[in-house]
């Protein structure tokens, strides 16, 4: 069966989102062994795991209402699986939501997967969930997720200091947050995916 794809929301001409999948694990497993990428992501250093045992905890997670954030995989347009995306505090009643967590394989960093994620996510948040504000944040020192957020027009709305400790030394965590307008504003100044 061929699909026209052409139509779809959740792909744009370098991004697919999609439900995560139980072989998903497989491409995701290449994120345990970056603990800097893992820190950026998780605030922590996981402790050391077996692939089976990663594979178990990950399918058991794909159980309808077992997370409390909404996961997506990320996928090029040729196919292959290049990181995840999840969303988490969605505040129906105050119109707003946040942060959204971005981890893109290593192997496939610097392509713009990031950005087209989040721009896909925020279209979809403001447009069809008529959300009003987007809080974010990065880990200060995280300089490609500090020039992500600017790109993107996030608006730097104060400094937690010594938020996180890692590798022998506290970590500052930048907050940041972009309103409706400020979001479309940007997007009109950025090439169309």
């Amino acid at each position: 069966m061929t699909i026209d794809y052409s139509k779809y929301y959740w792909k744009n001409s370098l991004i697919t989102l999609r439900r995560p999948k139980e072989d998903d694990w497989q491409a995701l497993v290449h994120h345990m062994f970056d603990s800097q990428g893992r820190f950026f992501f998780n605030v922590e250093i996981d402790l050391p795991t077996d692939l089976e045992q990663y594979r178990n905890r990950f399918i058991a997670n794909l159980e309808p209402g077992k997370l409390s954030y909404t996961c997506f995989a990320i996928e090029n347009n040729e196919g292959k699986h290049v990181g995840i995306a999840n969303l988490f505090g969605v505040d129906e009643r105050h119109g707003s939501f946040g942060p959204v967590g971005i981890l893109v394989n290593p192997m496939d960093r610097g392509k713009g997967y990031a950005a087209a994620a989040y721009r896909m996510l925020g279209r979809y948040m403001f447009n069809e969930r008529r959300m009003h504000k987007w809080n974010n944040g990065y880990m200060e020192e995280n300089k490609a997720s500090a020039a992500l957020h600017k790109k993107l027009g996030f608006e730097i709305e104060g400094i937690q200091k010594d938020m996180w400790f890692h590798d022998g030394q506290y970590w500052n965590q930048v907050l940041c947050g972009l309103t409706e307008k400020q979001f479309f504003e940007n997007e009109a100044l950025l090439p169309p995916l």
